[in-house]
């Protein structure tokens, strides 16, 4: 139970599919008898993050979209990607038709927590990022 808290009858959720934060409430419940599994839906990925026993209902809001899949490939925030300020290059071999991954050179100005927190220096090539979290549909 991923980042399951209880607050009255609100329970905060994290996504263990995309990260997302969201609150979860109950409706129509506190029956006594007639509990079923209920699913409990990301409102981001619209997967089952896991299922609880009700008489109600559960209704999903959304409080903070997940970084995006290729700041969470490099371990970082969307905000700290953005500071970086990368240039994305495509890898396409020698064909120039398809592109095999992605690179780039860590530029300088990142910033020094970025740094520590991801071990890189300035200069350093990040290469073979997958193509699936940098082209997102």
């Amino acid at each position: 139970m991923l980042g399951f808290k209880h607050k009255g009858n609100i329970m905060a959720e994290k996504c263990s599919f995309c990260g997302a934060l969201f609150t979860v409430v109950e409706v129509g419940g506190g029956g006594v008898c007639g509990a079923c599994r209920e699913p409990i839906d990301c409102p981001y990925c619209h997967k089952t993050v896991r299922e609880e026993r009700t008489t109600g209902t559960f209704t999903t809001t959304l409080v903070k979209n997940p970084s995006s899949p290729l700041s969470q490939y490099l371990g970082i925030t969307d905000k700290e990607l953005d500071k970086m300020d990368v240039e994305l290059n495509a890898n396409t071999g020698s064909h120039e038709e398809m592109t095999y991954c992605y690179w780039f050179e860590v530029p300088e100005g990142t910033p020094q927590e970025t740094l520590d927190k991801t071990g890189w220096k300035i200069g350093d090539v990040i290469d073979d990022i997958p193509v699936s979290v940098v082209e997102v549909e």
